[in-house]
C-alpha cells in the first residue's frame, strides 16, 4: 500500500522536528537506553511495540531514537481540542482509539499502516499509572498483536512515575528514565502461542513497581507541594477505615476524621501513615467497594458532551456532581440523575477527566477532586 499525502508531510515534519524534539526530551529527563542486540533503531521492518505507561512525556521518549517512527495508538480524547488536535493528525503518526472500547476503524487503520511500511506502538494500559504499578491490560491487545503476524518489541519504562505522579498538582526535579528495549517474541513463534500465552510474556516483560524500583535506586525529587492531589487517588484512611477523609497540603497529609498525619518525604515514600507507598494503599482501599457505593461524595466539575463520530468536546457547563444512593446526580448548568447501573465505559484519562456512556450519550466530568473514588463507584476494573 502507498503512503499518503498525508503519510509523506509527517514524515518530513517529524524528520525536520527530530532535532527539537531531541532537545525537548534531553531537559524532560536524562535518559538510561539498554537495547537489544537483536534490535537496531535504524530497523526499517515493521514490528509491534508494546510499552509500558508511567508518565505523560513517555509516549515521547520511547519511540524517539526508531529513525521509522511508528504510529502510536491513542486515546480518542487527544483529538478533541487544540493544539494536541493539530500535532496528532497534522504532525504525529497517531491513531485514534476510544478507551475500553473495541474499535473496527482503529483495526483497520493499524493493518494500514503496517502495509505502508510502518511500526506500531501500543502503550496497552490505556493510561499512565495512577498508583506506580503496571496496570490491566486488555485481552483485545493480545489478540491484535497475534494477528498481526509482527515481530513483537516491548519497552520497560522505569523512573518515570515518581518525578511526575499522575495524581500530583504540585511539581518535583530531576526526572531520569531508563528505556529497556527487547524483542520479546519473534514473529515466527507467534503462530504457536495463544493470546492467553502472549499475554502473559507481555504482562511479565512490562511490569513495573515504582516504588520497588525506587528502593533500589533511591532518586530523590525534591518539591514544596510533594503530597497535594493525593486525595484524589486514595480514597479510604488506613487507620479509621473513614471515606474521603484523606486531605492534602504541601508535603502533608491528614485524616480528617482521625487526625492521623503523615508526610511524602523527596524520595516518594509516605511517612505516618500505615502504607508508605500508593501501590500497597491501593491493594488495601479495594476490599471497601461495598462500603464506597454506600457513602455520599461530591465534586465541583467541568461538563462535556464527547461527540464519538468527530471527536469533539461540546461544553454544558460548570456543575456540581453528587454520588448517593447508587446514582450520580448533576446539577447547575445540567440537572439529571443517572443510574450507576446504566452507565458503561467509565474511565478517567489526563489526571481527572471522568468519562462514560449513559444513553448513548457520552459525558465527560472534569471533576476537581476524587476522580479515583467516582471511577471506583462506576466500574471494578482499573
Amino acid at each position: 500500500m502507498k503512503k499518503t499525502r498525508l503519510d509523506h508531510q509527517q514524515d518530513f515534519l517529524l524528520a525536520t522536528l527530530r532535532p527539537l524534539v531531541y532537545l525537548w526530551m534531553r531537559i524532560d529527563a536524562k535518559r538510561t537506553i539498554h537495547l537489544d542486540p537483536r534490535l537496531s533503531f535504524r530497523r526499517k521492518e515493521p514490528f509491534v511495540m508494546v510499552a509500558n505507561h508511567t508518565f505523560l512525556f513517555d509516549v515521547v521518549h520511547v519511540p524517539l531514537r526508531f529513525r521509522n517512527v511508528p504510529f502510536i495508538i491513542a486515546s480518542q480524547t487527544l483529538f478533541t481540542k487544540q493544539p494536541a488536535k493539530f500535532l496528532v493528525s497534522q504532525v504525529a503518526h497517531v491513531i485514534p482509539k476510544a478507551k475500553g472500547k473495541s474499535d473496527i476503524a482503529t483495526i483497520m487503520n493499524i493493518f494500514n499502516a503496517v502495509k505502508k511500511g510502518y511500526p506500531i506502538l501500543i502503550f496497552p494500559e490505556g493510561d499512565t499509572t495512577f498508583y506506580g504499578e503496571t496496570n490491566y491490560i486488555e485481552e483485545s491487545t493480545m489478540k491484535l498483536i497475534k494477528k498481526l503476524k509482527l515481530d513483537v518489541v516491548t519497552c520497560n519504562v522505569k523512573g518515570g512515575y515518581l518525578s511526575k505522579p499522575r495524581w500530583a498538582t504540585g511539581k518535583r526535579r530531576n526526572r531520569r528514565i531508563e528505556l529497556d528495549y527487547k524483542l520479546e517474541i519473534p514473529k515466527e513463534r507467534l503462530e504457536e502461542l495463544s493470546p492467553d500465552e502472549i499475554g502473559v510474556i507481555i504482562n511479565k516483560a512490562l511490569y513495573h513497581n515504582a516504588y520497588e524500583y525506587q528502593r533500589e535506586k533511591m532518586i530523590p525529587h525534591p518539591g514544596k507541594r510533594l503530597a497535594e492531589g493525593i486525595e484524589n487517588v486514595v480514597y479510604v484512611c488506613p487507620h479509621c477505615e473513614s471515606i474521603n477523609t484523606i486531605v492534602s497540603d504541601r508535603n502533608e497529609i491528614f485524616c480528617s476524621a482521625c487526625k492521623k498525619e503523615g508526610y511524602i518525604d523527596k524520595y516518594g515514600f509516605i511517612h505516618g501513615f500505615k502504607f508508605d507507598n500508593l501501590i500497597d494503599w491501593d491493594r488495601y482501599q479495594r476490599d471497601f467497594t461495598d462500603k464506597l457505593r454506600e457513602s455520599v461524595i461530591t465534586s465541583q466539575a467541568e461538563m462535556f458532551y464527547l461527540k464519538m463520530e468527530t471527536g469533539e468536546q461540546i461544553p454544558v457547563g460548570e456543575v456540581i456532581v453528587k454520588y448517593e444512593n447508587r446514582a450520580l446526580h448533576i446539577s447547575g448548568a445540567h440537572e439529571e440523575s443517572l443510574p450507576i447501573e446504566d452507565i458503561t465505559n467509565a474511565t478517567v484519562t489526563l489526571r481527572r477527566d471522568l468519562g462514560f456512556a449513559y444513553q448513548d450519550r457520552h459525558f465527560i466530568l472534569k471533576l476537581d477532586k476524587y476522580n479515583a473514588a467516582f471511577l471506583r463507584i462506576l466500574q471494578d476494573k482499573y
